[in-house]
C-alpha cells in the first residue's frame, strides 16, 4: 500500500541532498566545529556581492513581486532604515488571514503526504539556493535592524542557512529511526498471524511563525525549516518593521514548490503594519497548531496562554555575569564590553546584570578591589564605544527609538559610570547610534536588577561574597530565566559548584570566555540556544523536541493471515 504522492524529480533532489545532509546529522552528534556555509564573504564569488547589493538597491521603493500567492491588496511595509532614517518604501501583498489559512489548508493536504525524503531534498535545495542570495538579505537586514554590515551577512547569511540544515538534519535523524513499512508475523500454533504494518509521521496542523524586528531570518529559519520538514505548512509573519530580509527567504521556498509541481503556498508571508496588526487573528484561529514565536515576555505569555497550541517560544530574560576570580582582569573586560556593545546590546543573549563581590576579585597577582573592576569595565566600554573603527562595526545602530528611551530611563534610575551617548557613523551621519551605559544599583535587591533592560547596557551588582553572586544568578534564572550566563573563576571548586547548580536552573553557563570567544554567541550543530527550561525559553535550537513536537507516529495494520 503506497500512501505517499512521490515524485521522480523530487526524489533526485534527495539523492543530490542525501550526503550533505548525512554530515549535518555527523555534526550534530558530534557537536564539535562544522559548517554548511562559510561565514567569510570572502568565501563567496565577488559577483555575488555585487549583484546582492544591485538587487538590495533595485528592490528599494518598489513592490516585493517576487511572491508567488495571492493578495487583496498592496501594503507599504513600516521599515525604515536605522542608519539613514528614511523608509524602504517597499510593499508586499496582503490578504486576509482567512484567506492564508484557507490556502494553508489546502496545501496541507498535499505537503503532508509528499514522502519525507522528498520534503527534505526541496527544503536543502532552498537553502542551497537562499546561499546565493546571502548579500541581498544581508543589506536588507542592515537597513531594516540596525545590525553592521558583518553581522548581517553572517547572522542572516550563513548562520541562518546553517541553522536551517540543523533543523533538517534533525528531522532527518527523527524521521528515519521508524521504518515506513514492516510485515510483522507471530505464530500462533495452528495457524500464522501475518499484518502488514505502517507507519506514517503525520504533522500536527498548520505553523504560524511570528518573526522578530532584530533577527528577522536567524530567529525564523529553525522552526520555519523544522515545520516544513515534518509536512506542515507554514504562514510566516514577520515583524512589521524587517520583513525584506525573511520575504527573500520565503520567495525562494515558493520558487522551489512551484518548480517541483508543489502549491508555492505551502509557505505564505502574512504581511502586517504597526498600526493593523493581524498577529493575533492568526495565532487564536483554530487551525493554527503550531506557534513560533521571539519577542518580549508579554506577548509570549499570551502565545502560550492559547488553548490547543504547540508552542516555541523565546522570550525576554536577565542575562547575568559573576567575576569569583579572573587570570587577567583587562582580559575579562574587554570580553564583556565587547559582548555588551555587539549589535549595541539587540541580542537576547547579550549580558547585563555583572555580579561582583564587594570584597572584591581574586587574581593570581593579588586582589583587585570592587572599585578597580568597575573602573577596568568602564575602562573597556569606553576604549572600543570611542574607537572610530570599531564603535561602527560592532554597535551598528538601533533598531528603533524605544531602545534608547529604555536605557535613558535605566541611566536615571541607577549611579551612572559612563553615560549612553551616540557615536558619528562614518557612513551614515543619520544613523540612530548609542554606545552602552555602565550603571550601578546598590545591591541585588530591587525591581532594576530583575527586569531586562533591552539595549547597550552593563549593570553593576555589588554583592556580599561570590557565593551570594552565584545564589542570584540561580535565583534570577528561576525567576525571570536567562539565554546566556558567564561566569569568571580561577577556582576549581567553585566552578563546579556553579556549573551543577546553575545546571539545575537550566541556565547555559560559559565559563572564563575572554580573548575572541563571546558569550553572545551560539553556534550552530554545536551549541542549543536556550535550553527550554527555564522562563526565557521554552524550547531549544535545535534539540530532538525542538522537531518531534511538530508531529506524530500514526501507525495503520493491514492483516493479511490470522
Amino acid at each position: 500500500m503506497e500512501l505517499y504522492q512521490a515524485d521522480s524529480r523530487r526524489a533526485a533532489l534527495w539523492e543530490k541532498h542525501q550526503p550533505r545532509l548525512e554530515e549535518a546529522r555527523a555534526a550534530w552528534h558530534r557537536r564539535t566545529y562544522w559548517f554548511a556555509y562559510p561565514e567569510d564573504p570572502r568565501a563567496y564569488p565577488e559577483a555575488l556581492a555585487q549583484q546582492g547589493e544591485a538587487d538590495f538597491k533595485a528592490q528599494l521603493s518598489r513592490p516585493f513581486d517576487r511572491l508567488r500567492q495571492e493578495g487583496r491588496r498592496w501594503v507599504v511595509s513600516d521599515e525604515v532604515s536605522p542608519y539613514t532614517r528614511e523608509p524602504l518604501g517597499i510593499s508586499y501583498p496582503q490578504a486576509e488571514p482567512a484567506e492564508w489559512i484557507e490556502a494553508a489548508r489546502e496545501a496541507l493536504s498535499v505537503w503532508r503526504w509528499v514522502p519525507w525524503t522528498e520534503r527534505l531534498g526541496l527544503l536543502m535545495e532552498s537553502v542551497e539556493r537562499f546561499s546565493h542570495r546571502f548579500f541581498e538579505v544581508a543589506h536588507a537586514t542592515m537597513h531594516t535592524t540596525g545590525q553592521a554590515w558583518m553581522m548581517a551577512f553572517q547572522a542572516s547569511g550563513p548562520h541562518a542557512a546553517d541553522r536551517a540544515v540543523e533543523a533538517l538534519a534533525v528531522a532527518y535523524e527523527e524521521l528515519s529511526h521508524i521504518p515506513y513499512h514492516v510485515r510483522w508475523q507471530k505464530d500462533l500454533g495452528k495457524v500464522q498471524a501475518i499484518v502488514e504494518k505502517y507507519f506514517i509521521p503525520q504533522p500536527e496542523g498548520i505553523s504560524l511563525h511570528i518573526g522578530v524586528s532584530t533577527f528577522p531570518v536567524w530567529n525564523v529559519l529553525p522552526g520555519l525549516y523544522a515545520s516544513l520538514a515534518v509536512g506542515s505548512p507554514v504562514i510566516l509573519k514577520p515583524h512589521p518593521r524587517a520583513i525584506y530580509p525573511i520575504a527573500v527567504v520565503v520567495a525562494i521556498l515558493q520558487e522551489v514548490f512551484a518548480e517541483y509541481g508543489l502549491p508555492p503556498t505551502i509557505v505564505q508571508l502574512a504581511v502586517d503594519t504597526v498600526a493593523q496588526p493581524v498577529t493575533k487573528a492568526l495565532a487564536e484561529h483554530p487551525w493554527i497548531r503550531i506557534l513560533d514565536y521571539t519577542g518580549s515576555t508579554e506577548f509570549g505569555a499570551y502565545l502560550e496562554g492559547l488553548p490547543g497550541k504547540i508552542t516555541f517560544l523565546e522570550k525576554a530574560g536577565v542575562n547575568g555575569v559573576l567575576l569569583e576570580s579572573v587570570e587577567e582582569m583587562e582580559a575579562v573586560a574587554k570580553n564583556l564590553a565587547f559582548s555588551a556593545s555587539l549589535y549595541s546590546g539587540q541580542m537576547c543573549t547579550a549580558p547585563q546584570n555583572v555580579y561582583v563581590p564587594r570584597e572584591g576579585v581574586r587574581t593570581p597577582q593579588g586582589k583587585l578591589s570592587y572599585e578597580e573592576v568597575r573602573a577596568a569595565l568602564v575602562r573597556a566600554v569606553e576604549e572600543l564605544a570611542s574607537h572610530p573603527k570599531a564603535a561602527p562595526a560592532i554597535l551598528g545602530a538601533l533598531q528603533n527609538d524605544a531602545v534608547a528611551e529604555r536605557i535613558e530611563k535605566l541611566a536615571v534610575q541607577a549611579a551612572i559610570y559612563r553615560e549612553p551617548k551616540a557615536y558619528s557613523h562614518p557612513q551614515y551621519a543619520q544613523a540612530r547610534t548609542l554606545t552602552p551605559v555602565v550603571a550601578e544599583v546598590s545591591g541585588p535587591e530591587g525591581p532594576l536588577p530583575r527586569a531586562e533592560h533591552f539595549g547597550p547596557r552593563l549593570l553593576l551588582i555589588p554583592v556580599e561574597s561570590a557565593q551570594r553572586g552565584l545564589e542570584e544568578l540561580y535565583q534570577l534564572a528561576r525567576e525571570k530565566g536567562m539565554l546566556s550566563c558567564a561566569v569568571y573563576t580561577i577556582d576549581p571548586a567553585f566552578k563546579r559548584e556553579a556549573a551543577r547548580l546553575l545546571a539545575e536552573a537550566a541556565i547555559p553557563v560559559s565559563f572564563n570566555f575572554r580573548g575572541q570567544v563571546f558569550i553572545n554567541q551560539s553556534v550552530a550543530f554545536s551549541d542549543f540556544h536556550g535550553t527550554g527550561g527555564n522562563p526565557a525559553s521554552n524550547a531549544a535550537f535545535t534539540d530532538s523536541a525542538f522537531v518531534v513536537k511538530r508531529f506524530r507516529w500514526v501507525g495503520l495494520r493491514d492483516c493479511l493471515a490470522g
